[in-house]
């Protein structure tokens, strides 16, 4: 595989780090705990069950390195597994939780950057990214665009949250959750990893456009994952919702809910060259990121040479393997 003259840099790629299980197994925290299973780890999440069983591609940096050096890729920017970020918990153990969690990435993060997590409401919550900013192991937060207590993201109380973000100039990344509200719809059957993740984030990124949370909050610098769901390739849809007032919540400061789409980032995690040429044409080659959404199955097990295969020129698949991520997630000096 050809190799990029610079570090190449993963957006999307998930972690559940050891040190939090070995812990976990030893002593519960906040209602979760783990147990070794012959199939792996478990963890018990609070309010949900167990989670199904954590393999070493998640857990173990062997599989992980191994896999890099396979794909081509030098750098990957870590997230939490979602499936244990959060649960429906009181505010304090909410926030006992994603220390807990916050800490054990940051440890993870050796060599490179992790996410943050939040019990994300209000005031507190700002105050809790604050606090996890001022560490130089995170680059940015990853928010759950469904979380399982409290509001939603595109409601008034994100406000505070959203005026730091948008201050500090910290990039969040709206990721959807395994569960989200998609799992209503029976007709998906097998299909919710296919496509009820897609329709998660694209109801959720909708209602963030609807609320005017870009208006209020011009300078934020949001992060879609899986290529924005259904979002980017359905806009004028939305457009048609919102003139018929099917989809409205109150007058934008633009003409139209597709003339926000340019204030996304979006990673590479649609899949296919074509896909990623379209994204790129539509919001421009710098608001594009490279993403696996390793260790998944269902991500793209070679991302690079997916963007390679995107007919895009050799500056544009450059800034998409490096250039766009290293300036969106790196910290102020």
């Amino acid at each position: 595989m050809e190799v990029s003259r610079t570090e190449v840099l993963d957006t999307h790629a998930h972690i559940v780090p050891p040190a939090l299980l070995t812990a976990l197994e030893q002593a519960p925290v906040a209602g979760f705990s783990a147990r070794r299973t012959e199939a792996g780890w478990v963890v018990a999440v609070p309010g949900t069950g167990e989670t199904r069983p954590i393999g070493a591609r998640m857990t173990e940096p062997g599989p992980r390195a191994g896999w890099q050096q396979q794909a081509g890729v030098t750098r990957q920017i870590l997230s939490p597994w979602l499936d244990i970020q959060s649960a429906p918990l009181n505010p304090a153990r909410a926030r006992d939780w994603a220390r807990t969690v916050n800490d054990a990435m940051a440890e993870s993060a050796a060599g490179t950057v992790a996410l943050a997590s939040v019990a994300a409401e209000g005031d507190q919550a700002a105050e809790d990214l604050l606090e996890a900013w001022k560490r130089p192991e995170f680059a940015g937060l990853i928010l759950n665009t469904d979380p399982p207590a409290g509001p939603a993201p595109h409601e008034a109380s994100f406000d505070p949250l959203w005026t730091v973000a948008a201050a500090e100039g910290i990039p969040v990344v709206l990721h959807p959750p395994t569960c989200g509200p998609s799992g209503d719809l029976a007709s998906l059957g097998t299909m919710g990893n296919v496509h009820g993740r897609l329709i998660d984030n694209t109801v959720a990124v909708t209602k963030l456009i609807l609320a005017g949370v870009l208006d209020r909050h011009p300078d934020l610098r949001l992060v879609l994952v899986h290529g924005g769901g259904f979002l980017p390739y359905q806009a004028h849809r939305l457009d048609g919702g919102y003139r018929t007032k099917e989809a409205f919540a109150g007058e934008l400061g633009r003409e139209k809910p597709s003339a926000y789409l340019g204030d996304f980032h979006y990673d590479t995690v649609a899949l296919s060259g074509p896909s990623i040429a379209f994204l790129a044409g539509l919001v421009g080659v710098d608001k594009v990121l490279l993403g696996s959404d390793y260790p998944f199955a269902l991500g793209d097990p070679e991302p690079v040479r997916t963007v390679r295969e995107s007919g895009l020129d050799a500056a544009a698949v450059e800034a998409i393997l490096h250039t766009n991520a290293d300036s969106l997630f790196r910290r102020p000096a």
